[in-house]
């Protein structure tokens, strides 16, 4: 699955993951102990949090974010008198707390071969969470992610996860970024870790082929970020939900209540509409950017349905100091 799902271009992520490599800190010389802050959880298992904490250092956090601003200057077409551009709340760049992603998780209810998708994936950071956290539960973990520049973060964090904590079989391809020779096998650096298949896509959850394609197959889908709170982006993307989502699929949205009022709305007014802007969400709290294609209308026989809240968790967001509320519905056709 991840050998399907990784850009053409792999050497570039290669040279992204040895960039996350060198950056690395050891947390705290020993397996299982965590440099990320927090007191340790049921939920999230420590050799998880520190498998996250290497494949996506906080030393590394800085770079993250810069990636995340450049994506979105690069994407805007704001642009002050002078031709500077702006980027504005789509520059915005959080990582999401492991342990309120693990109770959101486990709220939806995630059964056996569900597929999770995080729209607006970012640098793939709860791809890999969930991932581990189900490993033998999900048939897949999927990240839809609008920015190459953060799809290929994703990728290379993935490889290292493969290159430290991969078995070489089944989970991946068990090849090392910078092996030596075509399928050579890189030593391990800690015990293997069990985990999902996951698969990364470069695409736009709101009118984007595969993006589209990727909604039709959630089970659990996840939402957050920034981005969508601007204009009609939200109520785009809960339109969108509606008509992708199969029925009974879950829906975790961060901050933003997925509203069935905007369903009345007539959906013809989404043809030629700007696309969805990234998320980084999955991985990070807001998007880099904006698409600039037309998203479709509902096609034949496509009827939107309708969202039923089945519970409210609410967390603790380190960065703002804010309470963060994560809202889990289920898509009733």
């Amino acid at each position: 699955m991840l050998a399907q799902a990784l850009v053409p271009d792999r050497w570039r992520a290669a040279l992204l993951a040895g960039l996350l490599a060198a950056a690395w800190r050891p947390p705290g010389g020993a397996y299982g102990l965590s440099s990320s802050p927090g007191a340790a959880s049921p939920l999230l298992p420590a050799r998880v949090r520190s498998a996250l904490d290497l494949c996506y250092p906080r030393s590394a956090y800085g770079t993250r974010r810069e990636v995340s601003y450049d994506a979105a200057l690069a994407a805007t077409d704001r642009f002050t008198p002078e031709g500077i551009p702006l980027a504005g709340d789509h520059m915005t760049y959080g990582e999401f707390d492991l342990t309120f992603f693990a109770r959101l998780l486990r709220r939806a209810g995630p059964a056996p071969r569900d597929c999770f998708v995080d729209v607006g994936s970012g640098a793939g950071r709860l791809v890999l969470a969930a991932a581990l956290l189900h490993p033998r539960t999900w048939r897949n973990c999927h990240g839809v992610e609008l920015s190459a520049p953060l799809h290929d973060l994703a990728i290379a964090a993935r490889y290292r996860f493969e290159e430290n904590f991969g078995t070489g079989t089944g989970t991946g391809t068990g090849e090392a970024p910078g092996a030596s020779a075509p399928g050579a096998l890189a030593p391990r650096a800690w015990p293997p870790l069990e985990i999902a298949p996951c698969q990364y896509t470069l695409s736009d959850c709101m009118g984007g082929e595969e993006g589209l394609a990727a909604l039709r197959e959630a089970d659990v889908a996840f939402s957050y970020a920034v981005t969508w709170a601007h204009g009609d982006a939200h109520d785009r993307l809960v339109r969108t939900l509606a008509r992708e989502l199969p029925d009974g699929a879950r829906v975790i949205s961060i901050n933003l209540p997925l509203r069935n009022e905007v369903l009345a709305a007539d959906p013809a007014e989404e043809d030629g509409a700007g696309t969805a802007g990234t998320g980084a969400g999955a991985g990070a709290g807001a998007g880099a950017g904006a698409g600039a294609g037309a998203g479709p209308g509902p096609g034949p026989g496509r009827a939107f349905g309708r969202f039923e809240l089945l519970g409210r968790e609410v967390g603790e967001n380190r960065e703002t100091g804010k309470d963060t509320v994560g809202l889990v519905y289920r898509l009733v056709r």
